[in-house]
């Protein structure tokens, strides 16, 4: 597992997220206001060449270390890994 994965799913995304944020684009706004540029740009590179895969599962996010399902909030991994790079690339 990519290692910029395995920090940023355990870390924001751990069994107990939704008691530190309403919604995982929360957690998304704090980690890109928290993290160094590096790990930003780590982070947006690995989510970049995973969504170049096609109609990647829900179960995907599980898969990575973290807990969570973007069917939850209504979008596919593909969406939610989008918005997750609008997030940190702003």
């Amino acid at each position: 597992m990519n290692e910029i994965f395995e920090y940023f799913f355990e870390a924001y995304f751990h069994q107990d997220w939704r008691d530190d944020y309403a919604s995982s684009l929360e957690a998304v706004e704090d980690y890109s206001e928290s993290e160094p540029t590096e790990s930003k740009a780590q982070l947006a590179e690995a989510l970049a060449e995973l969504s170049g895969k096609s109609d990647l599962p829900q179960d995907t996010i599980n898969k990575l270390g973290g807990n969570f399902k973007p069917e939850t909030e209504g979008m596919s991994v593909n969406e939610w890994i989008g918005r997750v790079l609008e997030i940190i690339d702003s």
